[in-house]
Parts: structure tokens; sequence; C-alpha cells
């Protein structure tokens, strides 16, 4: 370890966590011992440390959660980041608590191989001028508001209109958030590395356009028409903007734009083990059936 290249860590943990706060000061205490930069800040705070030039990679304590709101933090600036499992699912974390000594030293030493991700980038015009805009990791959701009437929408896909939609919302995925919302909407599951954006109505009316599978760097644009309820704009299931008549979306897919560290359990291996795919026991389906 003495001839180790001098690395740059930052160690963020789950907001409001009292163990993963307490192995955040353990790994910093660790890391900084043998002689690497290493900070800590919670999870969801501001922190310029983010976007600091030498950080060499991001350690999150948390769960699926904590991995997204980091990782939209990262978009873009090829720094990987390594999941410590502190919640539940554990899709996108790599490693459980007890192990992140060995993890860690592999990261360190670059024996972790490194996944690349696409992202989403999406903007909301609202009369011609730009209301927000920002980055997914999972999805991008348009859904009602609280009274159950329709939205509407008219859709494009790389400038060529689809038609109009009324639904409950329409679900826009990567991959890797396929598995979410998407799947529970009758959407399509994604292979994790595919470059591909998941386009899933929820609970359309009369189904007039059907769950499709577009090339990532496909350019989607949804524009609210008149007739919709309120309606919001959903992020990886943590931020929210809402929407008016008369806005536009625009999404479209970002390659390899986020770096996820360690190989893992295999994809297959994660849809079983959290019930995704059932194991076939008779006849000749012996394979996995989702």
């Amino acid at each position: 370890m003495q001839n180790q290249h001098k690395r740059h860590i930052l160690l963020v943990c789950k907001a409001r966590h009292e163990r993963a706060a307490q192995l955040g000061e353990e790994i910093r205490a660790w890391l900084t011992g043998q002689g690497h930069t290493a900070d800590l800040v919670e999870a969801g705070l501001p922190s310029s440390l983010y976007s600091a030039s030498d950080l060499d990679f991001v350690v999150v304590l948390g769960g699926d959660g904590t991995m997204l709101g980091v990782a939209r933090r990262l978009v873009g600036r090829n720094v990987p980041v390594l999941g410590v499992n502190f919640g539940r699912v554990g899709f996108l974390t790599d490693a459980q608590p007890e192990d992140w000594h060995e993890k860690i030293e592999e990261c360190l030493k670059g024996q972790e191989p490194i996944r690349s991700c696409m992202a989403l980038r999406w903007s909301v015009l609202r009369s011609g001028a730009m209301l927000a805009e920002g980055a997914a990791i999972n999805d991008v959701v348009v859904s009602r508001g609280a009274l159950s009437r329709l939205v509407c929408l008219d859709i494009w896909a790389d400038g060529q209109r689809m038609g109009s939609l009324r639904s409950d919302g329409i679900i826009l995925c990567t991959p890797i958030g396929s598995s979410g919302y998407n799947v529970s909407a009758g959407g399509a599951l994604l292979y994790p590395l595919m470059d591909a954006i998941g386009f899933t109505p929820v609970c359309p009316f009369l189904n007039t356009i059907s769950p499709m599978v577009f090339p990532g760097k496909t350019d989607i644009q949804l524009q609210i028409l008149r007739g919709s309820t309120d309606c919001y704009l959903t992020v990886d299931g943590q931020e929210g903007q809402k929407l008016e008549m008369g806005d536009i979306l625009y999404v479209s897919g970002l390659p390899s734009a986020v770096q996820f560290m360690g190989e893992g359990t295999s994809f297959f291996e994660r849809l079983r083990t959290r019930g995704f795919v059932l194991q076939g026991s008779t006849g000749n389906n012996t394979g996995e059936n989702l």
C-alpha cells in the first residue's frame, strides 16, 4: 500500500442514518491513515465536493435512492461510484457493509471493473423559455395530480409526430431504471448495458399508443394539451416539477453518462433474488420466466 497512488475519495452517507454515518467515519479514518484524501458528506445536502476536479471515485453508503441522487450529480463527470448497501433492494449497490475494506482496497488498486450506463437529459420549455432542466438515472415521468382525470399529451420522436395520448401519465426510462415503475406499468425490462429508452404509457385510454423501446439517441418531445388535469414531472422519483398546459418536455439519451464500480451479482441473479424472475421446475421450460 505504501507505493499506491494517493487518491481523493468522497464518502456520501444516507441521510439521517446512524449506522451509515458511523461506517463513513470509520472508512474516512482508514483512508486518511493510508495517505489518501477522504471527505464525508450527508446525502441530499449541497456540497462543492461533488465537483472537485481531482475526485477519483465516490463511495455511497446507502440504498438505491441515495445512489440515484449522487449519480445525478456526477452525470458526465467520468467519476465512478461504489455503492455500499444500507437499503432494501440494492440494484445499484455492489458491496455489503461488512465487505467495505476489501472492496475499497480493490477500488484503490484499480481492480474493480467499471460499468458505464446511460442517463437521460431532460428540459422543460414554457412559452418558449427554459423552465427547468436536469438529468435522470432511472426515469422521467409525467403523471396526473390528485384528481382521477387524464393527462393529455402530444408526442414526437426525432421530430416525427407519433400522435396524441390520454392516460394517467407516461414513463421514459433508462435500461437500469426499467425494472422499477416502468415494469410495474407494463413496460419492457431492458438489459442494463443497452443504449435504449423505454417508453411506457400508464393506463392509456383506448390503448392508442403501446409501450415501445427507442434507440438511446432518440429525441422525444411531449407537450401538455388542453384538457389535462394538474400534472407533474418527476425525476427518479425524487425531484418534481408542476407542469402547465402548453409546456413542452424534451428527453434524450446520454450514453455512458454514469459509471458504477464493481462487477457484483449478475443481472439475472439480481432479478431472481428480488422476485422478478421465477425458476422453472417442471416440463421443458426449465429456464427463467419473467
